[in-house]
């Protein structure tokens, strides 16, 4: 592995970590709207049962069907929380990832809310964080997927971080339409 590389699976790790550990906070600031419409659900897409909303859905899944196309390979378990993470890396290119967690809300464990702002993938709720860990190139968003749980799409690659965060937005909005219902 390329230095490069190795550095993006670390800091796409270390963005999940953050997510996953850091303390609750409401993020302040201005929001800004993502102007991400949403269009009609994926006939076989799944439906969460019971509490957690993601049963029978695969991050990695998710992955391989938005990234289908660009040259990406198959998405593997993420290094932490490999239950509900995974990524996908494209050596000189980005690291894509997608976290479904249950029992978190979108606007929960923000690393730094001077870098986040509110907005919309779809009809969803959603927070974007640009360059949360300190990073160019990296950028997340948390997607509302029912009171109390959250998708999470993060890129890190060569880009700046406006270009992660425009190919974020443009991602989430592909794995907005395979998430369950918000109702």
């Amino acid at each position: 592995m390329t230095r490069a590389v190795v550095l993006r699976a670390v800091l796409t790790s270390a963005t999940l970590v953050l997510v996953l550990s850091a303390c609750d906070s409401k993020v302040g600031g201005t929001p800004q709207a993502a102007n991400t419409p949403s269009g009609s659900a994926s006939p076989t897409k799944p439906s969460g049962t019971g509490d957690n909303p993601f049963t029978g859905l695969s991050p990695c899944t998710i992955i391989d069907q938005v990234m289908a196309g660009e040259g990406f390979p198959a998405a593997a378990p993420g290094t932490v929380d490999r239950e509900r993470s995974c990524a996908s890396n494209k050596p000189g290119d980005a690291n894509v990832g997608v976290a479904l967690q249950d029992n978190t809300g979108y606007d929960q464990g923000i690393p730094d809310p001077s870098k986040a702002s509110r907005g919309h993938v779809g009809a969803r709720n959603a927070i974007i964080e640009r360059g949360s860990i300190g990073a160019a190139g990296q950028c997340t968003i948390s997607i509302e997927v029912k009171p109390n749980s959250r998708a999470l799409v993060s890129v890190s690659g060569n880009d700046t971080t406006e270009q992660a965060c425009d190919r974020v937005t443009a991602i989430a909005v592909k794995v907005e339409k395979l998430l369950p219902p918000n109702t």
